[in-house]
């Protein structure tokens, strides 16, 4: 590109940046990071989209500590309120870290921020609940979840399902699979 005096764009260096972290090339001094820096450097402002390819980056070459910090260093920063995925990604990563209750704070500040959360949000914070045991403020958030609209994905139910013959018959999680395996999808078909 430089050859031919084409100047990279913001949408240019996301999709290297996203390239050298899938081919695990994020630690220091790793490509990814370089070309972060390097973008800042020549003017470009990471968008919430290049963030979250960062983070995500970041946390699966076991690098959720610097994930985290550079996080906490955007908290002040505008563009963090409306950054769903962002959001959703570092609640994966205080979850993954043991933090469950930072991932729930985070959470909540999310919605006080205007950003609502979405299914992948909610999977993440009920898996972890589910394998915490916490089985009971699962079902709280798995019912708000149903209510907004969003349905456990594939993992999420398993993990629902392994704990069913652990639970009265009068459990609110015997109830809530009971109300998921009943509901039509649109296409016509049921949920499993």
């Amino acid at each position: 590109m430089m050859e031919k005096d084409l100047a990279p764009n913001i949408i240019t260096y996301s999709s290297l940046i996203n390239g050298y972290c899938k081919k695990k090339q994020v630690r220091n001094p790793a490509a990814a990071k370089e070309l972060f820096k390097e973008m800042q450097a020549k003017g470009l402002t990471p968008t919430v989209l290049t963030y979250g390819i960062l983070f995500q980056g970041m946390c699966n070459n076991s690098q959720c500590s610097d994930a985290l910090a550079l996080f906490r260093s955007l908290e002040s920063n505008k563009m963090m309120n409306d950054a769903g995925l962002t959001y959703g990604v570092m609640i994966r990563v205080y979850c993954e870290e043991g933090l469950l209750v930072k991932g729930k704070e985070l959470l909540r500040k999310m919605e006080e921020n205007g950003c609502l959360p979405n299914s992948f949000t909610y999977n993440v914070i009920v898996r972890e609940l589910l394998k915490k045991n916490e089985s009971g403020e699962a079902e709280i958030y798995l019912e708000e979840m149903i209510n907004r609209g969003f349905m456990p994905d594939h993992a999420t139910f398993e993990n629902i399902l392994v704990r069913i013959p652990n639970v009265g018959k009068d459990s609110r999680l015997r109830t809530i699979v009971q109300k998921l395996t009943s509901v039509e999808r649109k296409d016509g078909r049921n949920l499993i």
